[in-house]
């Protein structure tokens, strides 16, 4: 029953409280209809039987107290993520920062990817770049690089993969299921490349995943391997 409805019209002079008591008492569901009301009620609490309006009123307050205590968390536990990919991040960095030729890339690569980041895998992938390479990390092609069909116009791509195009992905590396990894466009003076980050889980590398700081350390590799391929 609504209030209209039990006064018989909206045009009625403002409702009595005999008259608000009397739609309560006929419509004892109402604030389980409408509960957000009870937060914007003042009521004085008395004992009783039933649960009284004030105890309703706290244990809808303590249901948010603890859904936004729950949102806190979360955002903490994100911003420590972050912090700690953020350090993570500038080590790399750092490192690139010291190369001077393609094997200390290629060990750089291996040191900081695979062991401060935790990945299974990491090979970046240059083609037609007028180089030749044949590292652990680094693999240049002459024609066309493998699962070229996988990128894609954006600068981040994260995908599942089967046994066999991890294999393609990582040659130098064994695989006995399928995985997970972030395929990041590299921007080379010279030819087209890409960097590849894999992992064991096909669940690592979500297509839903924030490729904020990944893109960045590609962008920075970009940099150093253009350095490193200018004469």
């Amino acid at each position: 029953m609504t209030i209209e409805k039990f006064t018989g019209g909206k045009d009625l002079p403002p409702l009595s409280d005999q008259a608000v008591l009397n739609f309560l008492r006929q419509s004892p569901d109402f604030f389980l209809r409408h509960p957000s009301a009870l937060s914007e009620l003042s009521v004085p609490h008395e004992s009783g039987q039933a649960v009284s309006l004030i105890e309703r009123q706290i244990d809808i307050l303590r249901e948010r107290n603890m859904t936004m205590r729950r949102r806190m968390n979360e955002l903490l536990q994100a911003a420590r993520s972050n912090d700690e990919i953020f350090a993570k991040t500038r080590s790399l960095n750092l490192a690139l920062l010291e190369v001077n030729s393609w094997p200390e890339l290629n060990e750089v690569l291996a040191t900081h990817v695979l062991v401060d980041f935790e990945a299974d895998f990491v090979c970046a992938h240059l083609c037609e770049a007028q180089l030749a390479l044949a590292l652990d990390h680094i693999q240049h092609h002459n024609e066309q690089m493998p699962l070229q069909h996988l990128r894609n116009s954006s600068s981040a791509l994260c995908t599942t993969l089967r046994r066999e195009e991890l294999t393609q992905m990582f040659p130098l590396s064994d695989h006995e299921d399928s995985g997970s990894a972030a395929i990041l466009n590299l921007s080379l003076i010279n030819g087209s490349g890409a960097l590849c980050i894999g992992s064991r889980d096909p669940g690592r590398f979500a297509r839903d995943m924030d490729t904020l700081f990944v893109t960045y350390i590609a962008d920075v590799v970009a940099k150093v391997m253009n350095r490193l391929a200018t004469p």
